[in-house]
């Protein structure tokens, strides 16, 4: 069996756990969703298609996938190379009274967006609040029970996990006479669509691709 090569389209399955604890907290896997109590009927589950190397994964797993043949592994990671080290920097202390302007009563624990970014309440102290902007996993470290199911060759496939990496949401991709068709519930502008079909065609080797 190949090896995978930095830059190849790899699907991979994958169940992701707090090594302390031994807490699940994402999987690709709709019968592990279910055995660990994290089940979502809002989500699809199956196999995940990434660009390796990339950085479409935490960097520990995404430095591990390249030059392994397909199967099965178990990755621990320590935290720097999963979702980082808390950051001092990411506590933010907040007015109470930016809460209330939005009609929302701070307390610990509670998740908020502030400025578009998303945090945690963690401590409310009279009319200040602390919020933490790291990562809810950060200083975690974490264990992948991964399958590598093989190098991805389908343009359709490529031209999805392309868009997945732009988080560009799309109806659906056809691929016909060397052509890929990427169909949206709302038209994208010529000069928005121009210089990310550029792009993708970079990433996936497809010559030919259309927006409708």
């Amino acid at each position: 069996m190949s090896k995978v090569n930095k830059g190849d389209f790899v699907q991979i399955d994958y169940t992701a756990k707090i090594k302390d604890g031994d807490i699940v907290f994402d999987t690709t896997l709709e019968s592990d969703a279910k055995k660990h109590g994290i089940h979502n009927p809002k989500v699809t589950y199956k196999p995940l298609v990434i660009k390796a190397g990339e950085g479409q994964l935490v960097k520990g797993l995404d430095a591990f996938i390249v030059d392994k043949t397909p199967g099965n592994y178990t990755v621990e990671l320590d935290a720097d190379n999963a979702f980082g080290k808390k950051n001092a920097k990411l506590l933010r202390l907040v007015s109470v009274k930016e809460f209330h302007k939005n009609q929302i009563n701070p307390m610990p624990g509670l998740e908020v967006d502030l400025d578009g970014n998303r945090g945690v309440v963690r401590t409310v102290n009279g009319g200040r609040v602390i919020v933490d902007f790291n990562h809810p996993l950060s200083s975690r470290d974490i264990t992948y029970e991964l399958q590598i199911k093989g190098v991805v060759e389908d343009p359709k496939l490529k031209v999805e996990a392309a868009l997945g990496m732009f988080r560009i949401p799309f109806e659906s991709v056809n691929f016909e006479n060397d052509t890929a068709t990427v169909v949206f519930k709302n038209k994208i502008p010529e000069e928005v669509a121009k210089p990310i079909t550029e792009e993708l065609k970079k990433l996936t080797n497809v010559k030919n691709i259309e927006f409708k």
